[in-house]
């Protein structure tokens, strides 16, 4: 394990939410850990099982990183990612796709890293002047983040995947001269080439860096309230489970028996947890 531990800017006494988080290494061909994430105050890398129940207190970070698996040294990248993260969220600085980017090459890298790739999903929380819990999502790639409102049955999607497909998809949508639809995008069971990554960050072994391009983030705010879910993760959780097939949360939910409950269904799964997976759960109080 590997964590940094921060001193943060003032919190609320009062916790405003419940969270757990799962990370397994799964079946992965390579057998290697290349997920990453970053929950609260501590980064990690490793293959955990399941992390006790935290309260979770205003300002919050929940963030994940999936090394793409194309190259053998991604873990070196997710794990700049979130060490990136933990960086920024201890100086109080804004997180930002640019800002990670541009601090995950200040290191110089070996050439045989060069070109290694990871995803992002993050959460980042604060109760407003109203009292009210503002949560930002942002993301990079096909890691993802889900939203269970209080009293709902259907976890909903907060992200659209940076692939292939749903480029295609948004170019149709603009020649037949209409937006296209949230519900359109991130379909399953389509052609793995169509599922490509098209926006990642990745590391260079020189000064390279200045002069490539910063990836693409997407980012929401959303009003959470009493008793919504929301859950971050990597694709080795959507890719093989499906949200649909997801339990519901309750306020009598253990959190941690509902993460291993989701991490059995990816073992069980037609895939085999081909892939590392890792997931965070928050329950807002």
């Amino acid at each position: 394990m590997n964590t940094s531990s921060n001193d943060r800017y003032p919190k609320s006494a009062k916790s405003v939410a419940q969270a757990s988080a799962t990370t397994f290494q799964g079946n992965a061909s390579n057998n290697l850990q290349q997920d990453a994430f970053f929950f609260l105050d501590n980064w990690y890398q490793e293959d955990l099982g399941v992390m006790a129940v935290t309260p979770v207190a205003s300002p919050f970070c929940l963030a994940v990183s999936d090394g793409v698996a194309s190259s053998n040294h991604s873990q070196h990248c997710s794990k700049a990612v979130v060490k990136a993260i933990s960086r920024l969220w201890s100086e109080r600085k804004s997180i930002r796709s640019d800002s990670i980017h541009q601090l995950i090459n200040q290191a110089k890298h070996s050439s045989k890293r060069h070109g290694a790739a990871a995803t992002l999903a993050m959460v980042v929380g604060e109760v407003n002047s109203g009292g009210a819990v503002k949560a930002t999502i942002t993301h990079v790639g096909d890691s993802r983040v889900y939203w269970l409102p209080e009293g709902t049955s259907q976890w909903q999607c907060l992200t659209r995947d940076h692939n292939l497909l749903n480029e295609l998809i948004d170019q149709q949508a603009q020649e037949q001269g209409r937006q296209a639809e949230f519900s359109d995008y991130n379909r399953e069971g389509m052609a793995g080439s169509l599922y490509s990554i098209t926006e990642c960050f990745a590391l260079t072994a020189d000064d390279s860096y200045i002069s490539s391009e910063v990836p693409e983030a997407n980012s929401c705010t959303i009003d959470v309230n009493s008793g919504d879910c929301l859950l971050v993760c990597t694709d080795g959780i959507h890719d093989l489970v499906p949200s649909h097939d997801w339990q519901t949360v309750s306020a009598q939910t253990d959190l941690q028996e509902w993460l291993i409950t989701l991490k059995n269904q990816v073992y069980d799964s037609d895939g085999n947890a081909y892939d590392n997976g890792t997931a965070i759960l928050l329950r807002f109080d």
